[in-house]
């Protein structure tokens, strides 16, 4: 006698809380809502908080010793811009020995006039939004490098990644999410650096009795503008792929972080030296000449110097736009796709 088996019966179906919601199974849903996974560890991480506060603070601080002086300046009553009196020296040389004359009280307020038009290029628009750029690409462009740094390495560093590869997404899914995130990052954190910069310097400039004058803005003015500040993004997202790509390699924060100042630092030093270099003839010479050109640095800081100008009238860079997108889209290839593979065939069982 045999048994009948029993009839093969497909499991109930899970029921879900009311408030889980399932999104599109699709791959870009499933991109977008693994950036929105990363944004959300942006805006847990006491760090990315401590980052963003410092970033602001150097913003304020950057304006505030060019609007120091200017604040003094204007609140400096004019006998005391003239030397001060013989009897209240000990030497004689450069003091009056009289009271000021109104030839001199005029000569001395038109010298206040003509300082207070130096700062007034500095705090007003728009030359302060020339400043908000010099401070980022100088001093905010590290805070950028730390956090691009840490997305990756910290995932090695904690041991997350074993984790985070497990969960049903594609490698290339969250490698692009982590990407999409920085380039969020960058965008916000621009826009807020910029915003704080310009309110400090209205700030300051009012302070200072600096006038604001609004004539040159302009459809074609805020146009360029606006390109202005999309080559500034450029500048510190292409910095923050090269620690995405460093720290991907490394499987550390500090590879990522450090090999990506390193970077700053030693391009810098090299155009340094083959400035100071003789002039070579022949092949040498011809490829030291056009070696800065392709200096990623160069090409990044070619961007915003054709934009500027428009905007400020300053001398524009030998490197036309083209050449400058090209060498930049290079580069990008040049961090992403090693990263990209180094992520898609690496075994992290251990």
């Amino acid at each position: 006698m045999t048994t009948q088996p029993p009839a093969r019966t497909n499991p109930p179906a899970l029921i879900r809380r009311d408030t889980v919601v399932m999104g599109r199974a699709d791959y870009l849903s499933t991109v977008l809502r693994l950036i929105g996974v990363e944004l959300y560890k942006f805006r847990r991480r006491p760090m990315s908080k401590v980052l963003l506060l410092i970033g602001i603070l150097s913003m304020i601080i950057s304006f505030a010793f060019k609007g120091g002086p200017a604040i003094f300046l204007a609140h400096t009553p004019t006998r005391n811009l003239l030397p001060p009196d013989c009897s209240s020296v000990e030497t004689t040389i450069d003091c009056l020995n009289h009271e000021p004359t109104r030839e001199e009280l005029n000569l001395a307020e038109a010298e206040r006039q003509r300082r207070l038009q130096e700062y007034a290029s500095l705090l007003s628009l728009p030359g302060s939004i020339e400043g908000v750029t010099q401070t980022i690409q100088l001093v905010e462009l590290i805070l950028f490098i730390i956090l691009a740094g840490t997305i990756v390495g910290g995932e090695y560093s904690v041991g997350t990644v074993r984790l985070m590869l497990t969960r049903g997404p594609t490698r290339t899914q969250f490698f692009l999410a982590k990407v999409g995130a920085i380039l969020i990052y960058a965008i916000v954190g621009v826009g807020i650096l910029f915003v704080v910069g310009i309110l400090s310097s209205v700030v300051l400039s009012v302070l200072a009795n600096i006038p604001q004058s609004l004539a040159f803005l302009s459809g074609p003015w805020l146009f360029n503008c606006f390109l202005y500040i999309l080559a500034t993004i450029l500048y510190t997202f292409t910095y923050c792929m090269l620690a995405l790509c460093l720290g991907t390699l490394g499987r550390a924060t500090t590879a990522g972080v450090a090999g990506a100042l390193v970077w700053w630092v030693v391009e810098s030093a090299i155009q340094s030296i083959i400035l100071n270099l003789p002039n070579f003839h022949g092949i040498i010479g011809a490829v030291l000449e056009v070696l800065p050109g392709y200096f990623m640095a160069n090409n990044l800081s070619a961007l915003i110097q054709n934009r500027s100008s428009y905007l400020f009238g300053n001398q524009p860079s030998p490197l036309p736009d083209l050449h400058a997108l090209l060498v930049v889209a290079f580069y990008l290839a040049l961090f992403l796709l090693p990263a990209w593979w180094a992520i898609r065939r690496r075994d992290i069982t251990n």
